[in-house]
C-alpha cells in the first residue's frame, strides 16, 4: 500500500471537507482555527509534503526559503495568491495553486 502524502491544513475547514481530505491524504488539522505564527508554521511544515493554507497565512520569500525541500505544493483554499511569493516558490520548485472560482456562486447569489 502506498503511503498517503501528509498535508498541513492551516485553518479549520468544514467537517465534510476535512473528511474528504482524509480519504486521500494524511492530515494535520487546525481544529481551533488559530492563525499560526511563522515559527509555528515552519515547525509544523517540517514533516509535511504540502500545505493547504487560506489567504490569512503569508508566504513571503523569507518564509518559503525556510520551508523544507520535501514540500511540493502550497494549495491555497482561496481565490488569489497575493499572499505567496510566487518567484520564491518557483525557485524551490513548490507548486502554488488556488481556487479561483470558490466565491463565484456566493457572489452571484448576492
Amino acid at each position: 500500500m502506498t503511503k498517503k502524502p501528509l498535508v498541513l491544513v492551516t485553518r479549520k475547514l468544514p467537517d465534510s471537507v476535512e473528511a474528504r481530505l482524509s480519504e486521500h491524504f494524511e492530515t494535520i488539522l487546525n481544529p481551533d482555527d488559530r492563525l499560526y505564527s511563522r515559527d509555528e508554521l515552519l515547525q509544523l511544515a517540517e514533516k509535511v509534503d504540502a500545505i493547504l493554507p487560506c489567504h490569512t497565512e503569508k508566504f513571503p520569500a523569507e518564509t518559503i526559503a525556510l520551508l523544507p525541500d520535501r514540500i511540493k505544493a502550497i494549495a491555497n483554499y482561496s481565490v488569489g495568491v497575493d499572499h505567496v511569493d510566487l518567484n520564491a516558490a518557483r525557485e524551490k520548485q513548490i507548486i502554488v495553486t488556488n481556487t479561483p472560482d470558490v466565491l463565484s456562486d456566493a457572489t452571484a447569489e448576492i
